[in-house]
């Protein structure tokens, strides 16, 4: 064979294995890009189920409480429900119940008149002398949240910071707001988290038979705290929903307060509850 057969033969041969090459690349990826859209379908559509899961049953929740009589005899013993799992087409649901008035309402600190000061520095100190928690101060941090809170103050303290910032200047939407307030790191938050709450309004009505010890004493400061008008008892008004949805090896969370009285969610989220 002549040298130019040759050289036409060889690129001929190159150009159909750059075809095969390509045309198996181009397959391959096309059936990379179908299995990730059916995963993502396949994902999307079970998000989608989890959700309507969690939504269902938070509207359960509302109904039972809605219609219980008497919210101070609940069918528990504590603050918090045992956990309560619903298998459902292979789906496993688990939802608890905590009753909110367990804890110290963090809103209650930015009550207009006589906020509970002394009553919340008490809860941060007895919290804190379990642990390693030196150099706090509870009347301090109590009236850092409480000027947080309050819109007619700025603390230039947080226009100190890196990057600046302003105060909260309303009412606290999470408990775990606590930790932009200054003074309060980490491990004072850890402390606090299970004894604290985010509730509408600046009542700090405290469930005095369930609460912990630390809570039950904070509260013995503050006249507000566990009584009504009439010197009765205050039945819980609110109660978070912890949700959790397993399936398909993936957890989906759903987190909701919940207005008992009024059948009613103030607040929602697709995520695990605080502590």
């Amino acid at each position: 064979m002549r040298p130019g057969h040759q050289s036409q033969a060889g690129a001929a041969l190159i150009t159909a294995l750059l075809v095969v090459a390509i045309a198996t690349v181009t397959a391959a990826t096309m059936a990379l890009r179908d299995q990730q859209q059916i995963h993502r379908a396949t994902l999307l559509q079970e998000q989608d189920r989890a959700r309507q899961l969690n939504r269902g049953a938070e509207a359960v929740a509302i109904h039972l409480l809605e219609e219980q009589r008497d919210l101070t005899e609940l069918p528990w013993e504590g603050c918090q429900s045992p956990p309560i799992p619903i298998e459902i087409e292979g789906t496993t649901v688990t939802g608890r119940l905590d009753n909110l008035h367990c804890r110290f309402n963090l809103n209650s600190l930015g009550r207009a008149g006589e906020p509970p000061l002394q009553a919340f520095a008490a809860l941060v100190d007895d919290a804190l002398r379990e642990t390693d928690g030196r150099g706090v101060n509870g009347r301090r941090i109590a009236m850092a949240v409480h000027d947080w809170m309050n819109p007619e103050t700025d603390d230039p303290v947080y226009r100190g910071l890196e990057p600046p910032r302003l105060s909260g200047n309303r009412p606290m939407r999470l408990a775990s707001e606590l930790l932009q307030v200054d003074g309060v790191n980490a491990e004072t938050w850890q402390a606090l988290a299970p004894l604290v709450t985010a509730l509408p309004g600046t009542d700090n009505h405290i469930d005095r038979e369930h609460a912990p010890d630390a809570v039950r004493r904070a509260a013995e400061t503050d006249p507000l705290a566990d009584t009504t008008a009439a010197g009765e008892p205050h039945a819980p008004r609110y109660f978070r929903l912890q949700l959790v949805v397993r399936t398909g090896g993936r957890e989906y969370f759903h987190c909701a307060v919940i207005d008992a009285p009024n059948g009613r969610t103030v607040l929602r989220e697709l995520t695990p509850c605080e502590p």
